[in-house]
């Protein structure tokens, strides 16, 4: 309306509010217009930008700027000129713009060819020089394909410098950043055209062979290889600036005539249309027992880039690629050396307990590295978009000069130290995050030194370090076993080396389990190995494994603690136990004379059995003897009761430690009245507070109230024995139940499954004194408190004469 109303126009206001038209709208052309009359709609154009000329915001492109547009410009004055163009300085209206001065940024007063002339490493090292350079290559990318995309449109174009040298490459040494300048004979076209241009001017020491005709002395048509070539020559001159070499001297070796008409001395890189000799010649020197680790890949790019075939060189994406690949390598380098001064004992400004966080994150970082070098190509190139980024992050945070304030205020790292370590893990493949998760964990046992392990495992580490301390306490542990065992009572103990170990069929009989050989003075014998592998949860307690463990050996060690009340073969006799501290680990030794073992026998437990019988018995196998079932049922039963009786528990009842000897599968169930019980490994005097909670592979033997944190008792292994003596009279293994019913839910609910619905099937089966021994061992707590009721608490004595008057009893009664 304003515009109207200076136009004295003002009867055409309705028109405006009619047709809804706004001042959103400017600026409005002549035919959008066409409803006015064509001297009204030519003067509103024309003094449109009187009233809103272009507003000059902050990151705003104007793709297109009409020709009779007002810009919010107060005064101008020329301040500067070049050969292609001169520079105004301008003061513009504060109400037409939104340009805000955030910081005095200083003028980068060197450039690249007078940094590489000082040939002073200090001020920048190698990996920022990498950076940089791949900062110009990825630049030169850009210009070469310019795209633009954002709301006022897009624009794709075709683009090349055309003047590539040290001197148009500003350094700037307060930000250590390199900044590609003097665009004045660089252009863009559209994306359809080529880049083919004649290159103005003459002979420059940068530019390619093609550049310029030594014979016919003309200039030649180039295109976008030729920043190519000029930039391989500048990275010539940066490797040897890394390499410490004088860039001066260097220049000098180049010197050389072009033949031709008019013979021309200069020092380029190119002599009668191949590379210079001299040029070959240095970066051959500079691969020669290289300082810098990445020298050789480093030529290796400079050679493919200077191609005096133009259409034979790579793409600037491609160098600019291969760059950011060598620029990582380099960075993480420096990060490397960083960590290692910091965690080193004499490491700068830290405390004893950042210096081991420190360690942790430098073995996470190191286990990063090794995974994500170990990728495929491809997968690399995917994932390492922002991967530089958060190295130099990395680097920056570690060097940081936090003064002492950090020792006092920070409860761990800096935030941004971590911060950089979560990105670079972050875009590894699922598989590969698990595999650096593992790494890591091996790593940080890796360390040797105890003061840092045990540092590790006492601290309060956050949720981030929950599984490297548990590494960390277990290879502490193994290391203080170890130590324990060399210099501590060893009465039980044996070494290693006396043993052999065999291999079983892990289908036949549980992992934790094996045959071996044992030689001692001179006689060798087969012997069963029972494994048992520690971790975190067993710290605080090694000084006193190896009591336990000879305490262990002891209890199973007839000529030691005599078995009163079960038959000698039913447990084998334990002779010692040796240690495998690189497996985290002790293997129990068993003599196994009386266990019916000969050389053409196999172990088998009774759960491969069962499972065998159920799942691939098509008549083929013979069936087993109601009497032989009784026979395998009540000894376990009276094993338990008398490893009870000695203070003990085993707490690790269940079919998989079953075990018998047999010459194959299909006789198994002639032999299985001959099954012994094993499976001690995790077995504790029952008046130690020491206990390492359930264990999930075996979850369905375990009583539902046996939880984390809850001391095991006897009427746990009561109930380990229940579910032994449910499979065997079912003829089925209880994991086949619980698939029966997978609605119901592992504990409580499954319990009374059992219970209500299996149990009772032992009747017709086993008979009745085997389904009562049965329920007792499955609901002994919940029966033991209903009889105690009004006679005070339970005591262990009447615990015992429970289960053997329910238990023991009742199955020596079952007959057949």
């Amino acid at each position: 309306m304003a515009i109207l109303i200076s136009n004295k126009d003002e009867a055409f206001i309705l028109e405006f509010i009619f047709r809804r038209d706004t001042d959103e709208r400017i600026p409005y052309t002549e035919s959008s217009l066409d409803y006015l009359p064509e001297v009204v709609r030519k003067n509103f154009v024309d003094k449109q930008w009187q009233f809103k000329p272009i507003n000059l915001q902050r990151g705003q492109v104007h793709l297109e700027v009409p020709d009779d547009a007002v810009l919010p410009i107060l005064s101008a004055k020329v301040v500067g000129a070049g050969g292609f163009g001169r520079v105004w300085e301008t003061r513009l209206d504060a109400d037409c713009q939104t340009l805000i001065q955030t910081d005095t940024t200083k003028v980068p007063s060197q450039d690249l060819k007078a940094f590489m002339h000082q040939g002073d490493l200090s001020i920048m090292g190698p990996h920022i020089i990498y950076q940089n350079m791949f900062g110009i290559a990825e630049a030169l990318s850009q210009i070469h394909n310019f795209s633009l995309h954002d709301d006022l449109g897009s624009i794709s174009r075709i683009g090349y410098h055309h003047d590539l040298k040290p001197d148009n490459i500003l350094v700037d040494i307060d930000r250590k950043v390199f900044l590609l300048s003097d665009f004045g004979l660089s252009r863009m076209k559209p994306d359809d055209e080529t880049s083919k241009t004649k290159l103005p001017g003459g002979h420059e020491d940068y530019l390619g062979p093609e550049a310029f005709d030594t014979q016919a002395f003309v200039n030649g048509d180039v295109g976008r290889p030729l920043d190519v070539w000029a930039f391989g020559c500048i990275l010539s001159e940066v490797a040897t600036l890394v390499e410490g070499k004088s860039v001066r001297a260097f220049r000098e070796k180049r010197r050389d005539t072009h033949d031709g008409l008019f013979p021309i001395t200069d020092h380029s890189f190119h002599l009668n249309k191949r590379i210079r000799p001299a040029v070959s010649a240095w970066l051959s020197d500079l691969t020669t027992a290289p300082c810098d680790p990445l020298m050789g890949r480093l030529v290796s790019q400079i050679r493919e880039i200077m191609n005096p075939h133009a259409s034979r060189r790579p793409k600037m994406s491609e160098v600019a690629l291969n760059l950011r690949t060598l620029a990582l390598h380099s960075a993480v380098a420096a990060v490397t050396n960083c960590f290692n001064d910091i965690v080193s004992p004499n490491g700068r400004g830290v405390t004893t307990e950042h210096r081991v966080l420190y360690a942790i994150e430098y073995k996470r970082f190191d286990a990063w590295w090794s995974v994500y070098t170990s990728l495929h190509q491809a997968v690399q190139m995917e994932i390492s978009g922002d991967l530089l980024g958060y190295v130099t992050e990395l680097y920056g945070a570690l060097n940081r000069d936090r003064g002492g304030g950090m020792e006092q205020s920070m409860e761990g790292l800096p935030d941004d130290c971590l911060h950089a370590i979560d990105q670079l893990c972050k875009p590894l493949p699922k598989t590969s995050s698990e595999e650096c998760q593992a790494r890591w964990i091996q790593n940080v046992c890796g360390i040797e030194d105890m003061d840092t392990l045990q540092q590790i495992r006492s601290m309060a580490m956050p949720m981030r370090y929950r599984w490297v301390g548990v590494g960390a306490a277990m290879k502490h542990m193994s290391m203080a076993i170890s130590t324990s065992i060399q210099y501590g009572h060893k009465s039980r103990y044996m070494d290693a080396g006396l043993v052999e170990i065999g291999e079983s069929d892990s289908y036949l009989v549980h992992e934790s389990k094996t045959t071996g050989s044992l030689t001692r003075d001179g006689v060798t014998e087969t012997v069963l190995i029972e494994w048992k592998t520690y971790d975190a949860s067993w710290k605080d307690h090694e000084m006193r494994l190896s009591k336990i463990m000879d305490d262990l050996v002891n209890l199973l060690d007839p000529e030691v603690t005599p078995r009163l009340g079960t038959a000698q073969h039913r447990i084998p006799n334990c002779v010692g136990y040796f240690h495998q501290p690189h497996n985290y680990r002790f293997g129990f030794v068993y003599t196994i004379e009386a266990q019916g073992m000969s050389n053409d026998h196999q172990l088998i437990s009774l759960n491969s059995f069962l499972q065998v019988m159920t799942e691939q018995n098509n008549g083929d196998y013979e069936q087993t003897d109601l009497g032989d079932y009784f026979l395998v049922a009540k000894e376990p039963a009276a094993c338990l009761f008398a490893v009870h009786q000695a203070g003990w528990l085993h707490k690790n009842l269940s079919s998989h430690h079953m075990l018998f000897f047999c010459p194959d599968i299909a006789s198994a169930s002639r032999h299985i009245k001959f099954a012994f019980l094993t499976g001690f490994n995790d077995s504790r005097p029952e008046a130690t507070s020491f206990t390492l909670g359930p264990k999930a592979e075996h979850r369905l033997f375990q009583h539902p109230d046996y939880l984390p944190g809850v001391p095991f008792r006897k009427t746990f292994d009561y109930y380990g024995l229940g579910i032994v003596l449910l499979e065997l009279g079912m003829g089925m293994r209880v994991y086949d139940m619980k698939k029966s019913c997978p609605d119901t839910a592992v504990g409580q609910e499954f319990h009374m499954k059992l219970l209500e619905s299996y149990v009772p099937q032992l009747g017709p089966l086993m008979g009745a004194r085997y389904r009562d021994a049965v329920r007792f061992c499955l609901d002994a707590e919940r029966i033991i408190s209903e009889d105690r009721v009004g006679f005070g608490p339970v005591d262990e004595s009447d615990i015992q004469r429970n289960f053997h008057h329910n238990v023991v009893e009742l199955l020596a009664s079952c007959e057949a």
